[in-house]
């Protein structure tokens, strides 16, 4: 169980990944929410954590997207590469 704290408040948690960590994790979304209190207005605790979930929301889907299209381009530039190989071969093999 790890101790964290977002927006002055502690919680103690357990992480489920293994590839982040719940303290880089939480610290991240209290920057958030600092960041988003310091734009004006100083909202509730509860829509401040709305509007962070969103923003890092976005952002991960933003990078999701970034990377399907990453991965499809990789996936096309493969399947070329293996066509030219199999033509390759079989001029090869006359």
């Amino acid at each position: 169980m790890a101790k964290i704290t977002i927006y002055g408040k502690t919680y103690s948690l357990k992480s489920s990944s293994s590839e982040v960590s719940i303290e880089e994790a939480a610290a991240y979304v209290d920057a958030k929410m600092h960041e988003l209190a310091g734009l004006g207005k100083k909202p509730p605790s509860l829509d401040l954590a709305v509007l962070a979930a969103l923003n890092i929301a976005q952002e991960t889907l933003q990078l999701q997207k970034k990377t399907q299209v990453k991965d499809q381009d990789q996936e096309e530039k493969i399947e070329q590469l293996v066509d030219a190989l199999e033509n390759e071969l079989h001029n090869f093999e006359k």
